[in-house]
């Protein structure tokens, strides 16, 4: 089946580097990507005309630029402009067409994800919950060679389903990486009957796939993504993303104690679907 992407773009270099990051990825793969990018409707029907125009012509430059890269990838390519807000066109692509997967790129060494940092990414990741969403930081390159493991961290407190998953498995396959589900401990415990259940879960739904288990005490959790990633050199963050909230009410904590976390490396944001087989 042909994976359908999404990429949203402001003509940035971090979104033409997040497209060939995901053009990357699914190198030996169908796919067909979707390239957006919205222009602001609250304009003078003159101005609005005008940058229609601007936005039609900066992805047919996009569109000139995958061609110049003369890459006979198994992908297919469709633009969007659209005067409707991003969340709004976004909801109506992923309804419409069945996206899988959600791109964004993020301008700098960070993924900045962070709500606290009222940037373009982080202010757009909070009107959108439905669909798997990567972003990458500027600075990532895709190296099928370097790409090594996914990291998944987990307090095991969900029970997990498998359509929330489907896109972040097919990554790991595509990538052949390996998941390390990171377990983070702020005081040494031992899990409780249902997260022993909910780490089960995970064990079955992960094969097919490289994965191993791991703990980290007497630290916080953003400490201990940081510096496990950073010790290991991962790849990619994985994040499961509750209906509640972002990353920080996630994990029940304030966004005060999470207020510098930002990783610099590609996030991938996983969605609760309620009802979800």
């Amino acid at each position: 089946m042909e994976n359908q992407i999404l990429l949203i773009t402001d003509f940035s270099k971090a979104s033409w580097n997040a497209l060939i990051y995901g053009m990357e990825i699914y190198k030996t793969t169908k796919a067909k990507f979707f390239i957006l990018h919205c222009y602001k409707k609250e304009l003078l029907k003159q101005d609005k005309k005008e940058q229609k125009i601007k936005s039609e012509i900066g992805l047919q430059r996009i569109m000139q630029g995958i061609g110049f890269r003369k890459e006979n990838l198994p992908h297919e390519f469709e633009t969007i402009s659209s005067s409707k807000k991003v969340p709004d066109a976004v909801r109506e692509i992923v309804g419409s067409f069945k996206i899988d997967l959600i791109i964004l790129g993020s301008k700098g060494d960070f993924a900045g994800i962070n709500y606290a940092y009222h940037n373009w990414v982080s202010e757009i990741l909070q009107n959108l919950e439905s669909c798997t969403t990567l972003v990458i930081p500027e600075t990532s390159k895709f190296n099928p060679k370097e790409f090594n493991e996914m990291v998944f961290p987990t307090p095991f407190n969900n029970s997990y389903r498998s359509s929330e998953l489907k896109t972040f498995i097919a990554l790991a396959r595509l990538t052949n990486s390996t998941i390390r589900v990171l377990e983070i401990q702020e005081s040494n415990g031992t899990l409780n009957q249902k997260q022993l259940s909910n780490k089960e879960n995970l064990r079955d739904l992960f094969q097919g796939v490289n994965f191993t288990f791991h703990t980290l005490t007497q630290t916080t959790i953003s400490t201990g993504i940081r510096l496990f990633i950073q010790s290991r050199d991962s790849s990619m963050l994985s994040l499961y993303r509750r209906k509640q909230g972002f990353f920080s009410r996630l994990f029940n904590q304030s966004m005060e104690k999470d207020i510098e976390f930002d990783p610099s490396v590609p996030v991938l944001l996983i969605p609760e679907i309620p009802g979800a087989g």
